[in-house]
């Protein structure tokens, strides 16, 4: 090799590393900011925020929760309809749509945490009102549908599109349905649920010991 040819090679070897080494250097600064930004107290919050929202809740048996005040609040407000009885199932864990109320109004954090669908069975009684001395004979009872699970009970002559039971005064009717809660944030302590708010309020189910 002459002079000439070995002073190319050295200085395209020379210039290679040097936009090697430039290159490396602007990853390694890239990889630095990530870490930095990544460390702060905002990111580090949201990245908790996102583990507790998506980590499964414990399992729970079928008589750990009383399901029943949370039944009532799919019931209509006006009181036609009376909760006689309910048996729940056990509870499925399931990562769930936070209502508006639960969700961190802050960018980035989660829309969604722990909760469960408890399956239920309840008789229900219709009560007529409002009909004066004429009574009804028979009342359509609306029930929640699979994909409008989150609508409660109720009667009404209007078809909505979901599954129609009928309903006679005073007699009771066997019905199912599932109640959606969430797991209360009381620090991991495990002492009670939240139901969705059926009628805007949320109400507290607490856990058997």
């Amino acid at each position: 090799m002459n002079h000439s040819t070995r002073y190319l090679a050295l200085l395209a070897l020379s210039l290679a590393t040097s936009c090697q080494s430039k290159e490396d250097k602007a990853a390694a600064q890239i990889a630095d900011a990530l870490q930095t930004s990544a460390e702060s107290p905002t990111e580090q919050a949201k990245a908790d925020a996102w583990k507790a929202a998506t980590t499964l809740p414990p399992a729970l048996t079928a008589s750990a929760v009383n399901v029943q005040p949370g039944v009532a609040q799919m019931l209509p407000e006006e009181g036609y309809l009376e909760l006689i009885s309910v048996t729940s199932q056990t509870p499925v864990a399931a990562i769930l749509a936070l209502p508006a109320g639960l969700r961190n109004a802050q960018r980035g954090y989660p829309k969604v945490g722990p909760g469960y669908r408890i399956p239920f069975e309840a008789v229900l009684r219709w009560k007529p009102m409002g009909f004066g001395k004429t009574k009804p004979g028979v009342g359509k009872l609306q029930l929640p549908t699979v994909r409008d699970s989150l609508r409660g009970f109720f009667i009404s002559e209007i078809d909505r599109g979901g599954k129609v039971v009928p309903m006679r005064p005073a007699q009771p009717v066997k019905v199912q349905g599932v109640l959606y809660a969430y797991a209360s944030p009381d620090e991991g302590k495990g002492t009670g649920l939240l139901t969705y708010p059926y009628r805007g309020l949320q109400i507290s189910l607490p856990l058997a010991n």
